[in-house]
C-alpha cells in the first residue's frame, strides 16, 4: 500500500506544480507578447499563448525525482533487478524528452520547419533504442515473434516517429490531446500499479496529474487560457511511447512475468484514436500528390466540426471513442483470445468503418469550415 501512495503523491506534486505554473506562464506570455496570433488558420478569436506545453517535463521530473528520493530515504529502494535497468532508461529518456522539449519550445516560440522537428525526433526515438525500449517482439504478427536487433531498432524509430507526430497532429480543439493523454497514461499507471512496477506508475501519473492541471485552463480557461503546443504534444507522445513499449514487453522482462496473451494488442487500443488518424491523413495526402505535412482539414476532430459539433462536444465524443478501443481490445486478447493480428484487423476494420460513416454523413448533414475555425498544423 506504501507504493501506491507514492504514485499517488507523485501524481498530486506534478498536479500542484501545473496549476501553480501553468497561470504564471499565461501571465508571463502576455506580458512578452508571446501569442498563437489569431489568423484565418487558427480556431481562436482572440491572442492566447501556447506556451502551456512548458510545464510539462519539469512538472514529470520534479515530482518524478523528488517522490523517488523520498522513497529512498525511508528505505522504500526500487529492486536491484530493476535499479540498473531504470537508470539506463531514465538517463536515455531525459535526454530523449529534452531535445523534444527544446525544439517544441523553439518552434512555439520562432517556428522550427518540419524537416528540423523530425531529425528531432528521430534522435529521441534513437535514444528509446540504446535505453533498450523497443518493440522488441511482434507477438505473433505475420508470424513473428523475437525481432532481430536492426529490424527491431527501425521499427522502434518508426513507432516512436509515428507516435510522437500522432499526438502533435491530433491537437487540433481543446482539451483532445490532454484528454487523450490522461486516459492512456492513467490506463498505463493502472497495469504498472497491478505488476508492481510502481516506479513506472510514478513515471505515468506525474505525467497525467499536469495534465489535468493544463486540461482545466485549456477546456475551462477564459482569462487564464492557455494551448500545450508542440512543446507539451511532442513531451507527452515521446512519454507516451516510452511507457507504452515498457508495457507492452513486461512478459518478456526478466524481473516481471505477465499473464496478459498480447499486450501490444492493448497498447494498439490505447495508441489507435491518434495514430490511425494519421496515418490515415497521410495517406490521404500522399494520395493526392501532396505532402504527408500539408496543412488540410482532413482529421477525425474537423470531421465532428463539420457535422456542427462544438469543439467540447467533439472532444468528448474522441474521448469515448479512445474508451471503446481500449476495451474493445482488452475484451478481444483477454477475454476472447484472439491473437494480435487478428485485433489489429478488426481495429483496421472499425477505424475505416467510422471514417466511411463520417464522410458519408458529412456529404447530407455537414457544412464547409471556415478558415478560422481550425487549427491546421502541419
Amino acid at each position: 500500500m506504501i507504493y501506491v501512495l507514492f504514485v499517488i503523491l507523485t501524481f498530486g506534486i506534478s498536479a500542484a506544480f501545473g496549476w501553480l505554473a501553468i497561470p504564471r506562464i499565461v501571465i508571463f506570455a502576455k506580458m512578452k507578447r508571446l501569442f498563437d496570433e489569431p489568423n484565418k488558420r487558427k480556431v481562436h478569436k482572440g491572442a492566447i499563448p501556447r506556451l502551456g506545453g512548458l510545464s510539462f517535463f519539469p512538472a514529470v521530473l520534479f515530482s518524478f525525482a523528488f517522490v523517488l528520493g523520498l522513497r529512498y530515504y525511508y528505505g522504500y529502494d526500487v529492486s536491484i533487478n530493476l535499479q540498473i535497468e531504470l537508470l539506463t532508461e531514465f538517463l536515455f529518456v531525459v535526454a530523449g524528452m529534452l531535445i523534444l522539449y527544446f525544439v517544441g519550445l523553439a518552434d512555439d516560440l520562432i517556428g522550427v520547419g518540419y524537416r528540423n522537428k523530425f531529425a528531432a525526433q528521430i534522435f529521441a526515438a534513437i535514444c528509446l533504442v540504446f535505453a533498450g525500449v523497443t518493440v522488441y517482439d511482434f507477438q505473433g504478427l505475420f508470424g513473428l515473434h523475437r525481432l532481430p536487433f536492426l529490424p527491431d531498432a527501425l521499427l522502434t524509430i518508426v513507432v516512436v516517429v509515428l507516435t510522437v507526430n500522432a499526438f502533435n497532429l491530433i491537437d487540433g480543439v481543446d482539451g483532445l490531446c490532454s484528454g487523450l493523454g490522461t486516459i492512456i497514461l492513467s490506463t498505463l499507471g493502472i497495469f504498472f500499479i497491478y505488476y508492481e512496477l510502481f516506479v513506472y506508475a510514478m513515471f505515468a501519473f506525474g505525467m497525467a496529474g499536469v495534465l489535468i492541471a493544463f486540461f482545466q485552463y485549456n477546456v475551462l480557461g477564459t482569462r487564464l487560457k492557455v494551448f500545450m503546443g508542440d512543446t507539451g504534444s511532442l513531451t507527452l507522445g515521446y512519454m507516451i511511447i516510452f511507457l507504452g513499449l515498457k508495457f507492452a514487453n513486461l512478459g518478456f522482462a526478466t524481473f516481471q512475468p505477465v499473464g496478459l496473451h498480447a499486450p501490444l494488442a492493448i497498447l494498439l487500443g490505447l495508441l489507435f484514436v491518434p495514430v490511425f488518424d494519421t496515418c490515415r491523413v497521410f495517406v490521404s495526402r500522399i494520395s493526392r500528390g501532396k505532402s504527408p505535412f500539408y496543412p488540410d482539414q482532413n482529421h477525425i476532430h474537423h470531421k465532428l466540426l463539420q457535422l456542427n459539433r462544438t469543439h467540447l462536444q467533439s472532444t468528448g465524443i474522441l474521448l469515448l471513442l479512445e474508451v471503446f478501443f481500449i476495451l474493445f481490445n482488452f475484451f478481444l486478447t483477454e477475454v476472447c483470445g484472439l491473437d494480435f493480428g487478428w485485433v489489429l484487423l478488426a481495429d483496421i476494420v472499425l477505424g475505416v468503418g467510422i471514417n466511411l460513416i463520417l464522410n458519408r454523413l458529412i456529404d447530407h448533414y455537414g457544412r464547409a469550415l471556415g478558415e478560422n475555425e481550425v487549427i491546421r498544423k502541419p
